[in-house]
């Protein structure tokens, strides 16, 4: 099958190389496609998301998430308009058939659907700007035929191939090819987390810092769920974030979702997601006390891993 990623060149690389030199090819078979179609896919969406979809038609893409009436996310996507009707979420593999359930609660009253496409997931990154054909600016999307480019940030792109005739670009992107752990890596690093089905329901937004990331849209009106994540940031009660860390990971140690991490054996925090080497180095996102920064965390493990804190690459302001 031409959307196979077990069918992609075999990876070169298999641990992240930081600072990132060469670009790396990766393939997300992590994620899926879900694609909302019809004449009323975006005001479907534009009712039950965080972000605002009125700005596809800028050619922006979009980082949102689907909460439930408690605000707690069903999903977390990155969305963008594949045609006139179409728009495409991309979710964790983990979460999809549970995000379909709860769209489809809603989607019956409009006109539009939901489905799983059949694509292929690229990621790109680079030290620099990713060398790719038809490369938009920073936060915008550009299509050419069944390609779609999407530029996360100055050194990193997804590539949304929906066609065989398409997929042929495989052969023509420059690069090494990397495994899909190394674009897990990569992405703890940006400091992008997203809702899997370990965290399913568990999180607001806030807790994976889309606040800050442009994930949540406090001017867009009503949405599921946006009582509460606008109680969130008007009344000021945010008082922990998502933090990078690395730690070294010995003796059975372990940093799965929801890991407690403490400072002299209180509570002060949870492992939201981490990425372990074979030699235990870990690099992981945190959320975490803002005060407890100031202190040494460890992991909640008889061999007490410390964290070293590590620059985001964007600001955490006091909310």
């Amino acid at each position: 099958m031409w959307n196979d990623a077990n069918m992609l060149p075999k990876a070169a690389m298999n641990k992240l190389e930081t600072p990132l030199q060469n670009q790396i090819i990766a393939p997300l078979s992590d994620y899926r496609l879900v694609l909302i179609s019809g004449p009323e896919a975006e005001k479907f969406l534009q009712g039950q998301c965080t972000c605002d979809f009125r700005r596809l038609a800028q050619g922006d893409w979009l980082r949102g998430a689907h909460c439930n009436a408690k605000g707690r996310m069903h999903s977390s996507f990155i969305a963008a308009k594949l045609g006139d009707e179409t728009i495409a979420l991309r979710m964790h593999a983990s979460v999809v058939d549970s995000a379909m359930t709860a769209m489809k609660k809603y989607i019956v009253f409009s006109k539009a659907e939901a489905s799983v496409a059949e694509a292929l997931l690229i990621g790109v990154a680079a030290g620099e700007a990713p060398d790719l054909p038809n490369l938009p600016e920073p936060g915008k999307c550009t299509s050419d035929g069944g390609t779609h480019v999407l530029r996360l940030n100055d050194y990193s792109s997804e590539l949304w191939i929906m066609d065989e005739t398409s997929a042929a670009i495989i052969g023509h992107l420059p690069g090494t090819w990397a495994s899909s752990s190394c674009w897990h890596e990569w992405m703890i690093r940006q400091g992008i987390a997203e809702v899997t089905q370990a965290s399913y329901e568990q999180l607001l937004p806030q807790e994976l810092n889309y606040q800050l990331i442009d994930g949540v849209s406090f001017d867009k009106g009503c949405y599921t769920g946006q009582e509460i994540v606008a109680r969130m940031h008007y009344l000021g009660k945010l008082k922990k974030h998502l933090y990078l860390a690395e730690t070294q990971l010995n003796d059975g140690a372990n940093c799965e979702f929801g890991t407690e991490v403490e400072v002299q054996g209180k509570a002060v925090g949870k492992v939201i997601d981490a990425h372990i080497q074979e030699d235990g180095s870990s690099t992981m996102l945190v959320l975490a006390n803002d005060s407890a920064l100031e202190e040494t965390v460890t992991i909640r493990h008889p061999s007490q891993p410390i964290l070293r804190w590590q620059p985001l690459p964007y600001a955490i302001h006091n909310e």
